[in-house]
């Protein structure tokens, strides 16, 4: 004998017949093609597993299929086995946690950006912004990157523009002292108390060498035509202002230089005192400077050129020589003014004055050889 088959009332469900069933409306999704069920068909429920109710002859009560006398009427409802996956996949797929976060390649897992909103969510704060954090970085570097400049500037600067500007202060001293032994000037004047002046030279080129004791004993300076920074007052040495006159000249024969970097011919310019000899050797000979005096003044006061300085209306009787540097160290602003006077002087043909006879400077800048 065949079990009976349980109503719409019971707890379980079947389609006797093969007769089609259909999906309800409820948390996941609303009604299907397959139809809806008979009006004022209660809607059963999936299956639950049997407990003994009272009444049950495993109990020793009574049991029915319907509801026992009194009690209320069930509410059944109509459950699709689907619904129960469908509930599973609910959940937004950015929120699930990987079960095998992806290794960025730093060594850290990455949590996905469901568990980063997570988290953050939790923790109350923010998650870092990228173009913020990219853009401090960024900064950073270039900050690095331009104080790593400035350093190399300054190391330039102060450094090796007087290694390569001593270099080639040698290298012209050499050029100036073998032209001069290969083409020597052996006469004398006619008058001893005149010195000899030569002809000025072409812009740019070196034409003698000044020594000051004051600055050291092996100082020599190379000096050329003209007060340009390049290539004279930069490679060359000390330049001779355009217009004024030649070492020996009555009037005022003025150079100019740098008083630091590239190579700071005249770095100690303000230690001078009166008294100090400058000398300066040409083709020609030797004449010595005496310092008499300094100043301090305007970068325009073009008068301290004049053949009077400060008096340019005089054309003067003297032989002056004028140095001219900036004021004070590593600024533009003045300019250091040293004046001096023409003492003595020597022809080339009588060979080499007593003050640099024995002096490492003329030994560093000829060879010993005139």
């Amino acid at each position: 004998m065949r079990p009976a088959q349980r109503t719409s009332t019971g707890r379980g469900v079947s389609h006797p017949g093969g007769q089609s069933g259909y999906s309800p409306s409820g948390p996941v999704g609303g009604a299907s093609s397959w139809g809806a069920p008979p009006s004022g068909t209660p809607r059963p429920t999936i299956a639950q597993p049997h407990v003994p109710q009272s009444g049950h002859p495993q109990s020793g009560g009574h049991h029915s299929g319907a509801p026992a006398p009194g009690a209320p009427a069930p509410d059944v409802r109509y459950s699709d086995p689907r619904s129960a996956v469908a509930a599973a996949f609910a959940e937004p797929i950015a929120t699930r946690r990987d079960p095998h976060p992806a290794d960025d390649g730093t060594g850290h897992l990455d949590e996905g950006p469901g568990e980063r909103s997570r988290s953050a969510r939790g923790s109350g704060e923010r998650e870092p912004l990228g173009v913020v954090r990219g853009t401090v970085r960024t900064f950073g570097e270039l900050c690095i990157t331009a104080g790593l400049v400035l350093i190399l500037f300054v190391v330039w600067q102060l450094w090796w523009t007087d290694i390569a500007a001593n270099e080639d202060n040698a290298n012209l001293a050499d050029e100036l002292t073998s032209e001069w032994a290969d083409n020597p000037r052996n006469e004398l004047p006619p008058d001893p108390e005149t010195p000899f002046v030569a002809e000025p030279v072409d812009m740019n080129s070196a034409f003698g060498i000044v020594y000051i004791p004051r600055f050291g004993e092996d100082y020599y300076r190379t000096m050329a035509e003209g007060v340009a920074m390049e290539p004279v007052l930069n490679r060359m040495g000390l330049g001779r202002y355009p217009n004024a006159a030649m070492p020996g000249e009555v009037g005022n024969f003025a150079l100019a230089g740098h008083r630091v970097t590239y190579g700071k011919p005249l770095n100690l310019i303000a230690e001078m005192r009166p008294g100090d000899e400058i000398i300066v050797q040409t083709a020609d000979g030797f004449y010595t400077y005496t310092f008499r005096n300094f100043d301090i003044v305007l970068p325009d006061a073009t008068e301290v050129l004049a053949p009077v300085p400060d008096m340019p209306e005089f054309k003067g009787k003297d032989r002056i020589m004028t140095l001219t540097a900036c004021n004070p160290m590593f600024s533009a602003r003045e300019r250091y003014i040293a004046y001096a006077e023409l003492t003595d002087w020597q022809p080339a043909a009588e060979g080499v004055p007593e003050s640099l006879a024995d002096s490492p400077a003329f030994e560093k800048a000829t060879g010993g050889e005139v």
